[in-house]
């Protein structure tokens, strides 16, 4: 919290003046609607651990995972702060693995590098999608909290398709979990957090395995304090099940958060709540389905177990700047990030894939070095959202604008993120304790502007800009926040 703050209640009249760049918005802003935006420091929020990816330059089934060109660009350009890998299990003769330590290691110590360079402070994250196949059992169940699961050894049993951790296990799960945890001290790493199972209800053809909500609280107490014993200050998050189960009304009792929050001891062991989720892109207003997930997950979660919120991995936006058909687009985004830090009160936010070399598609960000429509987006929350930002109070008078906004205060700065869901808009800021002037970085539907600098915005209700239709802008005051 920002005690030695003032509560300061800052009132932003947004109102549009000349257009920037070629843009197609109007000339004047004198027929414009208004909207206004209210800030209050004195009330604050979350405070932001970070964003980021998953991933290497390419998919880690692939051969070329690294090069300095693009560690510039996702350190110093998109600004990333987390960065979030898979801990592979020893391949077999029946199942090979896309990569091992041998392959991940220069990525990671060429992250650090560039980081350092920046003297950002990256967060290494990692989780598990399988353990090694020799800890495995075979397994049934209905669903996450089928009492009447089971589960039995078998030899075929591999690391795909599913199966269980052997209860047996779980000392020697421990153990191989610290190895790796070692292999990043060992690069001066201290790995921030880790999650014990990616998705835990879920089969998949690939890397899976599968726990019901019972045996995840189990594997929570018998596993996290003999990692804890050796690394006491790594992070561990989970469950990395789904917002639409952990969050939706007919859903969030039944599931692992609920679990967890019944059992004291597990709970104990658990120090950041993970979800995941998938694109819906509507407008983030009081009473839509994605902010009344949030806004449960809030009250039934986060707030009675005193624990942060990670989206710790989410996908699925086209490169379309608006929906097309059933595919939500780059604008999309925005907007639902806007809901989880708003709405949610996430701490985190961690996108899949960063990067492909076959292209851009729903899953990633950027063609190696080449960013896309959803990096941009993207690009207005990691950049100038820095970790240790504090969410202030920031609402809106329009239905069709949407904001959050972060003081960082050991940084000295502000940061504003506003959408613009409608048509243009006139902006003025004003109020008590604002700075002077915000640096304006702005995306427009038609790709012209890619978080460009548009200009510099004064302060007061005479000194307007342009807010265009369907756009998303930063401002940014108080200097460069990398």
């Amino acid at each position: 919290m920002l005690t030695y703050f003032q509560c300061i209640l800052v009132a932003i009249t947004i109102s549009i003046g000349s257009c920037k760049k070629g843009s197609e918005t109007p000339e004047s802003a004198d027929d414009l609607r208004r909207a206004r935006i209210q800030l209050d420091f004195g009330q604050t929020y979350q405070t932001i651990d970070g964003f980021g990816f998953f991933g290497a330059k390419d998919a880690w089934w692939r051969t070329d995972m690294w090069d300095t060109e693009w560690g510039e660009k996702v350190i110093a350009d998109l600004g990333i702060t987390i960065w979030r890998s898979e801990i592979y299990p020893p391949a077999t003769v029946s199942a090979n693995q896309d990569a091992d330590w041998t392959k991940q290691r220069p990525v990671v110590v060429g992250l650090k590098a560039k980081a350092d360079q920046h003297n950002v402070n990256l967060k290494f994250i990692a989780s598990v999608w399988s353990p090694p196949a020799d800890m495995k059992w075979a397994t049934q169940f209905s669903w996450a909290g089928d009492e009447n699961a089971t589960r039995w050894e078998d030899s075929a049993v591999t690391t795909k398709n599913g199966g269980t951790l052997n209860p047996n296990k779980y000392g020697e799960f421990a153990d191989y979990l610290n190895h790796h945890i070692q292999l990043y001290q060992e690069l001066g790493i201290d790995l921030y957090a880790l999650s014990l199972q990616n998705e835990p209800a879920f089969s998949q053809s690939f890397n899976s395995c599968t726990y019901t909500t019972y045996w995840y609280n189990d594997l929570l107490v018998n596993v996290v304090p003999k990692i804890k014993q050796v690394f006491p200050g790594v992070n561990i998050f989970g469950a990395e099940h789904m917002l639409s189960m952990e969050g939706m009304e007919k859903n969030w009792r039944w599931f692992y958060h609920s679990a967890i929050k019944a059992n004291a001891e597990a709970a104990a062991n658990l120090d950041i709540l993970a979800v995941h989720g998938y694109s819906d892109g509507v407008l983030p207003n009081s009473g839509s389905e994605l902010v009344n997930m949030w806004e449960n997950h809030v009250e039934q979660f986060s707030e009675p177990m005193g624990k942060k919120v990670w989206m710790s991995e989410t996908s699925g936006y086209s490169e379309n700047w608006e929906t097309t058909g059933d595919r939500t687009g780059a604008l999309g985004l925005g907007l639902d990030m806007m809901a989880a830090l708003v709405h949610g009160n996430v701490n985190a936010w961690v996108w899949w894939q960063g990067s492909e070399l076959d292209g851009i598609d729903e899953y990633n960000l950027m063609n190696g070095t080449l960013p896309g429509s959803k990096y941009f987006v993207s690009k207005h929350y990691y950049r100038f959202i820095r970790p240790g930002a504090v969410r202030i109070q920031a609402t809106s008078t329009d239905e069709d604008i949407f904001v959050t906004a972060f003081k960082h205060a050991e940084n000295g700065t502000v940061s504003v993120v506003i959408i613009n869901a409608g048509e243009p808009k006139s902006i003025s800021l004003n109020g008590s304790g604002l700075p002077a002037a915000f640096e304006m970085y702005r995306t427009n539907p038609t790709g012209s502007e890619n978080c460009t600098l548009i200009s510099e915005v004064s302060s007061g209700d005479s000194n307007r800009f342009l807010l265009p239709g369907k756009s998303i802008v930063t401002l940014q005051a108080g200097g460069n926040p990398l």
